[in-house]
């Protein structure tokens, strides 16, 4: 049997269906699971060899004129597949798979862009976790070959191998903490503030070795903080390095961005700083860990332009010392 698995972005929502596809992996373990994602992010398949990539170049998906053409050779890749399973529920991603000619279209709930309407076998609507989306199509593909049992959660990136960071850590008998700070500039109405951070790595370096994990984003950062606050930064790492070097902590804190779902998957307990996003659809599995917010009546928004951040502003340094 072969599948189609789509998810065309972004980093933190295909961190959250892997366990889902690695449930379908174990589960049909002699099934070609081919994996439909965009160019830039099909690193993160690298680590699991039983997918195959099927990538599609997003900035031809992105043209008006080339957008058709890019659907329709994606789909010539996927023609063979005996079921498609859309872990992203719009209209892109439901076109691949009609146009591959599969009978057998798969969705998740979630639909956008009229996607539902070219689905065989859409779920009903769950208000959820990204990860119980996932984790629930999974579940009932599953059943309907008369394997229950796809719905629950595993890090599935606990014990793969990954590459070698290097020395990071010190032998010190202390807990391990990550501490993340930054946020993509699309996503900068996560980034909880700076002075909250300081504030935290002051109230913790005693107790705790810390390392900042600074982005490409967070250059400037990286100038001038670890100096400021005594707390390391990771270094420059590739991707699977720096998921190697997280790995190896005992905490990871974070707004709602790629690192914390990345944590996650790893299987390192994550602590959540949360003000716009929803706790709900992107909130974490039972037992990964929690979520801190204020909770004030604006959030969750969609506002990428408020000024005032109010939700984050008001959650203290102190608050997220007790959590930790």
């Amino acid at each position: 049997m072969s599948l189609a698995l789509l998810r065309l972005s972004a980093l933190g929502d295909i961190l959250r269906v892997l366990p889902a596809w690695a449930n379908l992996h174990e589960a049909f373990p002699e099934s070609h699971l081919k994996a439909v994602v965009e160019d830039r992010h099909a690193f993160l398949l690298e680590p699991l060899p039983w997918l195959e990539p099927v990538i599609v170049q997003r900035k031809r998906l992105s043209s008006p004129v080339g957008a058709l053409g890019e659907l329709r050779r994606v789909a010539s890749a996927i023609r063979d597949c005996e079921a498609s399973l859309d872990f992203h529920g719009i209209l892109k991603a439901a076109l691949i798979p009609r146009f591959a000619g599969i009978s057998e279209r798969w969705g998740d709930g979630v639909t956008k862009e009229f996607a539902g309407a070219l689905q065989t076998h859409p779920l009903t609507f769950r208000l959820q976790t990204r990860y119980d989306q996932a984790l629930g199509l999974a579940e009932a593909f599953g059943r309907s070959r008369g394997v229950p049992g796809l719905g629950r959660f595993r890090p599935v990136l606990k014990d793969v191998p990954l590459s070698d960071p290097g020395p990071i850590w010190s032998q010190a008998a202390k807990p391990r903490v990550v501490l993340v700070p930054g946020a993509s500039r699309r996503g900068a109405i996560k980034r909880w503030p700076l002075r909250h951070w300081i504030a935290l790595a002051r109230m913790l370096k005693d107790r705790c070795e810390l390392r900042w994990s600074l982005g490409p984003e967070e250059e400037e950062l990286r100038a001038w903080l670890p100096e400021r606050t005594g707390v390391p930064a990771l270094p420059q790492l590739a991707w699977w390095q720096l998921a190697a070097a997280v790995r190896q902590a005992d905490r990871v804190v974070a707004p709602d961005t790629g690192l914390l779902h990345l944590a996650v998957v790893l299987g390192v307990p994550a602590l959540g700083l949360y003000g716009s996003s929803d706790p709900v659809v992107a909130g974490l599995p039972d037992g990964a860990g929690r979520i801190l917010r204020t909770g004030i009546a604006c959030s969750p928004c969609r506002e990428r332009a408020c000024q005032r951040r109010q939700c984050l502003e008001e959650l203290e340094p102190e608050t997220v010392l007790a959590a930790l």
